[in-house]
């Protein structure tokens, strides 16, 4: 009986404390210059996609791209590079990885990686991000995968030796 009174007792003070130290965040003021009020994007980052623009949007290192160039909004902070691969694997083989699409942009969140699903026929979603200006040039590879390959490898030769 006296522990559930003690566990009673501790929700309520949580509980109290916690209602007055929100009022009290309530009630104070935060001071910030208008500067830090107000803090300008000057980020301009290529706005492509291959199934719209096609091989200009995928290889931005020959030509005159400054159609592809957009300021981004205030609220998006980060350049990204997102494409959309594939590969096909028999018995003996597997394909090369082929570029499906490509999108450039600006965005307000971006997690570098890539996510791959499938067995014969793999999906390749993979995401890069930058914060410079113009900086979204590459490819989108996001996290190679190559080290991953070379681990799988490494691996698997060493369990044959044991």
């Amino acid at each position: 009986m006296r522990i559930h009174w003690s566990i009673s007792f501790a929700l309520v003070l949580s509980f109290g404390c916690t209602q007055m130290s929100g009022e009290f965040l309530k009630e104070q003021k935060l001071h910030r210059t208008s500067a830090a009020n107000h803090q300008q994007n000057d980020l301009w980052c290529y706005q492509c996609d291959t199934m719209d623009d096609g091989d200009k949007c995928s290889n931005l290192s020959y030509g005159n791209h400054s159609k592809l160039v957009r300021k981004c909004p205030e609220h998006r902070t980060v350049c990204m590079v997102k494409t959309y691969s594939y590969t096909t694997s028999t018995e003996n083989s597997t394909s090369l990885l082929r570029m499906w699409s490509l999108e450039r942009n600006c965005t307000s969140r971006c997690e570098p990686g890539c996510i791959v699903i499938g067995e014969r026929t793999k999906l390749y979603a993979c995401t890069a991000c930058c914060t410079k200006s113009l900086c979204n040039t590459g490819r989108g590879h996001g996290v190679s995968l190559l080290p991953r390959l070379f681990i799988f490898i490494w691996t698997f030769f060493i369990l044959q030796v044991i």
